[in-house]
């Protein structure tokens, strides 16, 4: 399987359109900031993107923003990561703090097996692998990356799931930065997919 590289989480996106529904799709963008990771679609808008980062990442969300912004179609409960995010994002910070070459520093969206019939827990998003490597920039030592990994993607919540990957890498970053005292520079997220389909109802 070749991992084709991306100028942008947009790019990656329209290659998805073009090859879906197919098997074992993969690429990567070098460097993963907010402005290549947002896309903006009719399904999701700025707004609704914002809000199921901030969701997925273990913050607080109101009662009237799920109102305005929760589908079943957007994701439902197959797409809600936040449950234990909080302790999730924390393990990856510690891990890599006390071990910047570590190994572990993984994010599970199950924390157990599920049954195939489970629909709330059957989560496309099965893993986020985060890793530090030295950087050449000396204004900063470490350069976070991501390697995502989905059993299956609908290529039209492909946006909602790139922001949320974006924003937790910032938390993360944010948080490393942080603890260690010096800025840790942003890197690259790799998104890996066993089965792309057109939509969620194919």
């Amino acid at each position: 399987m070749a991992i084709i590289s991306y100028d942008s989480a947009f790019d990656m996106f329209n290659s998805a359109l073009k090859e879906a529904p197919t098997f074992d799709f993969a690429g990567t963008i070098p460097i993963f900031t907010e402005d290549n990771a947002l896309i903006e679609t009719e399904l999701f808008d700025e707004l609704s993107l914002k809000y199921y980062a901030k969701k997925n990442c273990g913050m607080e969300v109101t009662d009237e923003e799920k109102k305005l912004f929760e589908t079943e179609y957007r994701g439902g409960s197959q797409g809600d990561y936040s449950i234990e995010m909080n302790e999730k994002i924390t393990n990856v910070v510690n891990s890599l703090v006390k071990f910047p070459s570590s190994k572990r520093a993984v994010i599970m969206m199950n924390n157990t097996w599920w049954f195939h019939d489970d629909t709330d827990e059957a989560k496309c998003c099965r893993e986020l692998h985060f890793r530090l490597t030295p950087s050449e920039n000396e204004n900063h030592k470490w350069i976070l990356s991501c390697t995502g990994f989905f059993r299956a993607q609908a290529v039209d919540i492909m946006p909602k799931n790139f922001y949320f990957v974006y924003n937790i890498m910032e938390v993360i970053r944010q948080e490393i930065s942080e603890a260690i005292g010096s800025s840790v520079e942003t890197g690259s997220y790799t998104h890996f997919v066993t089965i792309l389909v057109p939509t969620r109802y194919d």
